[in-house]
């Protein structure tokens, strides 16, 4: 019997590659905008609150308590919020992902499965959705769901999906528009 001598990567050489293309798939993430930035939340800003609570006491001040009441009984798109909610959304995946996780797996089951054909399918079919839901991540953003009580007792849903953090909080006067617009009594 003949030994055929087998030529096999080195491990040191399969481990840099591994890194090399790890190391260009963080790059092309990084690049595109697909990796995720800060979720350091910022200080509330003292300045652009002041002048509202001083013009609300103004105006307070200003009229008597029984014809602010005769008033809001006449605004018909005025309420008071009741609730805040923050709630994650999933980003929606390009493919991009997906692709570069298939690549990226397929050469990993190729390397690790000696070469066969079923080691590179599993790890393509892995690293595909590996991929895929990384981007998703990767793309998830914050949507608020604000309902505010109108003062004709009915209730209202409105979504805000600009992932910007809404000012509002539980108990604030608002007037909703209908554009659905929240802008403060």
């Amino acid at each position: 019997m003949e030994e055929q001598a087998k030529a096999r990567l080195h491990p040191l050489l399969a481990g840099a590659a591994v890194a090399v293309i790890v190391a260009a798939g963080v790059a092309v993430a990084a690049i595109t905008g697909y990796l995720p930035g800060s979720n350091a939340e910022m200080a509330p800003s003292d300045k652009a609150s002041a002048p509202q609570a001083s013009q609300r006491q103004h105006v307070a001040a200003a009229k008597p308590a029984e014809q602010r009441q005769h008033v809001a009984a006449v605004c018909h798109d005025c309420g008071t919020i009741m609730e805040v909610k923050e709630v994650d959304v999933l980003g929606k995946g390009t493919g991009m992902g997906a692709v570069a996780g298939g690549v990226g797996g397929a050469v990993l089951g190729h390397e690790i499965g000696d070469g066969s054909r079923a080691g590179t399918a599993v790890g393509a079919v892995v690293g595909a959705v590996a991929g895929h839901q990384i981007e998703r991540k990767a793309r998830e953003h914050k949507k608020y769901e604000i309902t505010v009580r109108m003062n004709d007792g009915s209730t209202k849903a409105i979504t805000d999906e600009s992932s910007d953090q809404v000012s509002w909080k539980s108990g604030d006067k608002v007037r909703v528009g209908t554009d659905g617009v929240i802008r403060p009594i």
